[in-house]
């Protein structure tokens, strides 16, 4: 076992509050790795020759002892590893002491974090990205004080060698930043330097969204499909989405009867709480007829992939799962349909999209539709739709479906 030597220096960082922070620096066959005692004193305090502070600093006695027991520390848990014969190495030295020292666990900290969370989709979608890091961790933790820099760096060109694309790469660290800054900012953490996000940033790429041109969703309305079946009920729970200006797919699947009133839908949209109220257009009440019984009750799914299924009876998180296997059924039956229409592929977002950009080409309104109904911000549109007089989004719609009073 390669011999381990351990001294006191100043970092010569400068903080907000002009001190610096004494490191205790670990030492082995060369190699050295530095952690922060805790103790942070002006640069006129520190003697360099002596490694102590000086004392000039009101509290010297105290900041040298805390200096000298963190040292201590490590040299006997280097000594106790010694004796017992077991590997012992500078970094993982530092890995305990800084767990002691600044504690807390990122990993353990955005798990809590995630698992209090409003929204199960997001709850879903970070779980993702903290299982994945975990992986990268090989299942050893990581410590906040650890997130520097040169690890952002690092996790990017893991990230990049597995394949993923540069905005999963832009959504992945946008989370990190978002669970490391709150814990900054309610007091969790309090990082020596400026943040490791101040500096590194990741890049996005504008998305080439998937939508189908008017033609090739009248070629999808004409296609004749045996009834009843689930590509028929696909093809029509997809066009509804879209005759009513994108509705999205988790809503239109939990659409029930009694948010149809003659020619309105009134319903909450769950991504975002606001109320929305949207003219029918005939081709959206034709499909509502189709589904339509005389005893219906209020409570009752006007489509039939959540038939039976009772949300009370579920967890959100169970929900959200009911929900994404629903999707992903319609989904599986919209690449069959795909094939037969001609274009490359269908999914439910498909039909949002090609809202989008059809009533973006209709209207001319690029700050109304490209930026309103996503592409560049979801919350303008959902704004603009919430907030607009009944009669000018009727207006609206009027315009795009093409529907003459």
């Amino acid at each position: 076992m390669s011999q381990i030597t351990f001294d006191a220096e100043l970092d010569p960082y400068e903080k907000k509050d002009g001190t610096h922070t004494i490191q205790i620096r670990i030492t082995q066959l060369r190699k050295k790795r530095r952690i922060s005692s805790g103790v942070s004193v002006l640069k006129a305090h520190w003697n360099p020759e002596k490694k102590e502070i000086r004392k000039a600093d009101p509290l010297y006695r105290q900041k040298n002892a805390t200096v000298k027991a963190k040292i201590l520390e490590l040299e006997q848990e280097y000594l106790k590893s010694s004796l017992r014969r077991q590997p012992v190495t500078a970094t993982g030295l530092v890995r305990k002491l800084k767990k002691e020292v600044l504690g807390d666990s990122f990993l353990q900290y955005a798990d809590r974090r995630i698992e209090i969370h409003s929204s199960p989709a997001t709850r879903k979608a970070q779980r993702s990205v903290i299982a994945k890091l975990r992986e990268y961790r090989r299942q050893e933790d990581l410590l906040f004080s650890e997130i520097d820099y040169e690890f952002l760096e690092a996790y990017q060109r893991h990230l990049k060698r597995l394949g993923n694309s540069t905005n999963t790469i832009h959504a992945n660290f946008k989370t990190i930043k978002a669970l490391y800054n709150h814990a900054v900012k309610s007091g969790n953490f309090e990082p020596e330097r400026i943040s490791p996000f101040a500096r590194f940033s990741v890049k996005k790429e504008k998305s080439k969204r998937a939508k189908l041109t008017e033609a090739q969703i009248e070629a999808l309305a004409r296609l004749e499909i045996r009834p009843d079946i689930n590509e028929f009920h696909a093809r029509n729970i997809f066009l509804f989405s879209f005759y009513t200006q994108g509705m999205r797919t988790a809503d239109v699947l939990q659409l029930t009867w009694g948010q149809v009133d003659k020619d309105r839908l009134t319903y909450t949209a769950r991504k975002t709480g606001k109320a929305r109220s949207i003219k029918l257009i005939p081709k959206a009440a034709e499909i509502l007829n189709y589904y339509r019984l005389s005893y219906q009750k209020p409570t009752d799914y006007v489509f039939r992939f959540l038939k039976g299924k009772n949300r009370k009876h579920f967890t959100e998180d169970q929900w959200l799962g009911v929900i994404s296997a629903a999707n992903a059924l319609i989904n599986k039956h919209l690449t069959a349909l795909a094939v037969k229409i001609g274009v490359p592929s269908i999914s439910m977002h498909v039909a949002r999209h090609s809202f989008a950009d059809i009533a973006r080409r209709k209207t001319g309104n690029v700050y109304l539709v490209s930026e309103a109904l996503d592409h560049s911000s979801v919350s303008v549109t959902e704004n603009y739709f919430a907030s607009a007089k009944r009669e000018e989004n009727d207006g609206f719609s009027d315009t795009v479906y093409g529907v003459d009073d």
